[in-house]
């Protein structure tokens, strides 16, 4: 009764943790992108060339926020959540700080995302910045990438926020058909 949940939870949980180390390096390399027009500052800029200063603090708390993730998400392997049978109130807590750490830094990567994205495309002139870039031979990009990944990321924490708070409510759902059986009760499969 418990062989599939058990081992959903070990991959979940062992899952998590890599994909909170994935969000790190997302924040150590989302600067990239737009590093090329801080370059340009050195010749007076580019217009729209000061969204490399303004996306400091975003990608400050991003590569933070992602250290945090990744000790959230060792919380289950200190309350023994990804191997435990039968979970009690820490692992309880522990299980919905990490679905809402998800969720938290899924809305914060989207909210900033759609705010620098739209800044880049409307504020950057790059007739200027390849020019620069040609003349002073700068990294030159035009690509969004940076930004567009940013949304996959956010979707896959939301779904693994998801997928952690459905773990907990099955293994919920067997411990009590198990309270059931043992109690000599009738076990229903809702």
């Amino acid at each position: 009764m418990f062989k599939p949940q058990m081992k959903f939870q070990k991959i979940l949980f062992l899952l998590a943790l890599i994909f909170s180390a994935v969000m790190f390096v997302y924040g150590l390399g989302l600067m990239t992108g737009v590093y090329g027009l801080y370059q340009t500052q050195a010749l007076g800029g580019v217009p729209g060339s000061k969204i490399f200063t303004d996306m400091q603090g975003y990608n400050n708390i991003l590569v933070y926020g992602s250290i945090g993730l990744i000790l959230i998400s060792t919380l289950p392997f200190i309350f023994a959540s990804n191997t435990r049978r039968k979970y009690y109130i820490g692992n309880t807590i522990a299980t919905y700080v990490q679905a809402g750490a998800f969720v938290v830094m899924a809305v914060y990567v989207v909210m900033n995302t759609i705010k620098y994205r739209t800044q880049f495309l409307t504020t950057v002139d790059f007739t200027l910045y390849k020019e620069m870039s040609d003349m002073m031979n700068f990294n030159y990009s035009e690509s969004t990438f940076w930004f567009d990944i940013g949304f996959v990321l956010a979707v896959i924490l939301v779904v693994f926020a998801g997928a952690i708070v459905y773990n907990l409510i099955w293994k919920t759902k067997l411990v009590k058909q198990e309270d059931e059986i043992l109690s000599g009760g009738v076990v229903t499969n809702e």
